[in-house]
């Protein structure tokens, strides 16, 4: 039986890594930044959040519905909306959850 039991910090890692990558060419490493730590509270408070994320029974289609109306109130740049709707899309948003997409701002070359 493997030891490997869902979502991977490698994946994760991976994932965040591409994340930064983004930011970082599209110049947005600051406000992207700001925005994972909005997305990381909002989880870390609401539990109607967490309960919609959590939720097999919600569709992909009205999970990126609902987080994109929530996004847009808060005002969450397109590219880290763009990257959560691909994290939906392949059922990954959950497993992800932004405790791994902080952003590696101090990270050494």
């Amino acid at each position: 039986m493997s030891k490997n039991k869902g979502f991977s910090n490698t994946s994760a890692n991976r994932y965040s890594l591409a994340l930064y990558e983004l930011a970082e060419e599209s110049n947005l490493l600051s406000k992207i930044e700001t925005n994972s730590l909005s997305i990381l509270n909002l989880i870390g408070t609401s539990v109607d959040f967490n309960n919609l994320i959590k939720d097999p029974t919600v569709s992909r289609k009205e999970l990126i519905n609902a987080i994109n109306k929530i996004f847009d109130y808060l005002e969450i740049e397109n590219l880290l909306k763009n990257f959560t709707n691909f994290l939906v899309t392949k059922r990954r948003f959950f497993s992800v959850s932004y405790t791994h997409l902080t952003l590696p701002t101090n990270r050494e070359v």
